[in-house]
């Protein structure tokens, strides 16, 4: 069996950049329940798993990139996330763990998300609308699973990239109110764009601008 993120590539945290190319599949309306692989899936991955040192660029660890659709297609098996190295490694224990120790393991949220979506095909979904509910934006319902999935991935730890932690609710209030995490996003006023990768959504930028603006409820 293959193995996903070799423990040489767990190194890579201090520098923790990551060099992906962006999917850009066409948005569409998505039926209610189907997994959103352009909004959802693909930045956790990249916040976890495609990263220098890891699973990207011309040499990636163990021969497997996993900087694009195709190259996530690779390491499933639609329909069958049982038979699928890129949620098997996701449960394995020690150093064949991934992500590999010292990162943090991916939630049970985000691991059921991924087999979800896999039973769902392991499609290139991008759901168009994903933006446009009513309830309201707080930090448990929309803004922490969207760090996670984007963030995370650096900034956690005991050495998380730039100092900038963002783990917790106090976290991420305070990388708004005094590290410019929204000018983060769009790369402006001075700040390095993050995620390195290239910006967010347009999406998940307008969730986050919308949870600031709302006072940043919990």
């Amino acid at each position: 069996m293959k193995k996903l993120f070799s423990l040489a590539g767990a190194v890579m945290l201090a520098a923790c950049t990551h060099l992906p190319d962006v999917p850009d599949p066409t948005p569409e309306p998505c039926d209610p329940g189907i997994v959103d692989f352009t909004n959802e899936i693909y930045p956790m991955i990249q916040s976890n798993c495609a990263m220098s040192g890891c699973h990207v660029g011309p040499y990636p660890a163990d021969g497997i990139n996993l900087s694009t659709y195709a190259g996530i297609r690779a390491e499933v098996k639609p329909g069958d996330p049982n038979d699928s190295e890129l949620y098997e490694v996701l449960f394995e224990s020690g150093d064949d763990l991934m992500p590999p120790p010292p990162m943090a393991p991916l939630s049970a949220a985000q691991k059921a998300r991924i087999r979800l979506w896999i039973e769902q095909g392991a499609k290139e979904t991008n759901c168009a609308g994903a933006c446009d509910s009513t309830a309201a934006t707080t930090y448990a319902a929309v803004i922490a699973p969207m760090l996670q999935a984007n963030c995370v991935g650096c900034h956690q730890g005991t050495n998380p990239s730039g100092g900038i932690r963002l783990t917790t609710y106090a976290e991420a209030a305070d990388a708004v109110a005094t590290k410019g995490l929204v000018d983060a996003v769009h790369g402006t006023n001075g700040r390095a764009l993050m995620p390195p990768a290239g910006q967010m959504s347009d999406c998940n930028v307008a969730l986050l601008e919308r949870w600031v603006r709302a006072g940043m409820p919990q």
